[in-house]
């Protein structure tokens, strides 16, 4: 990071600035539950359009390089392992979290996404859609997180703690159960930031996770992931 062109002020307010739309959406996710294109055009025009171009801007303004967001490169051997690991844990987590947190919890899911009655929207959004979200909720909440936080807080913990906390209030309309089985996830995958530098592994992870979730490729009632009910 050049300091002399992004102090780490800017930078935070740079990382809040990307953030927001992410907390904000989910005000989408609660009014228009039912109104499935205004939600998608919300959805794809701040949480996809707007962070693509956020980033080409202080790229190109030389505010930031690839390394700040977590684009790095990594052998081969590595970034298969890394991916491999990930996804077999975030999935773990994923559903068998997911469905004990909500079955502890008390309900307080207030929205969701809405149902897509066009096949080949649900399908383009299923796997683009998807795609999307792996890049930017891992450059931003993954790699600019740890640029940003490590300026801040010299504890690798204190980082974990508050990134994992932002990640899972980015999920606060479906519930807490939701905040909490994400912040995990979130936790999880800094790890791989934190070793390596690189967040390329875990947008893949986060992708396969997300599709497993969203498919139904594993039925929500499937036992082998409700044995802690």
């Amino acid at each position: 990071m050049n300091e002399l062109t992004c102090p780490k002020k800017k930078l935070l307010l740079w990382f809040i600035l990307l953030s927001a739309p992410f907390l904000l959406n989910d005000f989408a996710k609660i009014y228009f539950s039912k109104n499935w294109i205004l939600f998608f055009i919300i959805d794809y025009v701040f949480c996809k359009a707007f962070p693509f171009f956020i980033f080409l801007y202080l790229y190109k303004k030389q505010r930031l390089i690839l390394s700040d967001i977590g684009i790095k490169s990594l052998p081969v051997v590595q970034f298969i392992l890394w991916t491999i690991i990930m996804t077999i844990i975030g999935i773990a987590i994923d559903q068998i979290g997911w469905r004990f947190f909500e079955n502890i919890l008390p309900k307080t899911q207030l929205g969701g996404f809405p149902k897509i009655p066009v096949p080949w929207f649900y399908k383009f959004d299923l796997f683009f859609g998807i795609i999307c979200v792996g890049i930017f909720e891992e450059t931003i909440f993954r790699g600019m997180a740890f640029t940003v936080l490590r300026q801040y807080f010299k504890s690798i913990i204190s980082i974990f703690i508050i990134s994992s906390i932002i990640f899972g209030l980015i999920h606060w309309s479906w519930g807490v159960h939701a905040i909490i089985n994400t912040a995990i996830i979130g936790a999880v995958f800094m790890i791989v930031m934190w070793k390596t530098g690189s967040v390329l592994p875990v947008i893949i992870a986060h992708f396969l996770v997300d599709y497993v979730s969203f498919s139904g490729f594993i039925p929500y009632d499937s036992p082998f992931f409700n044995f802690l009910k």
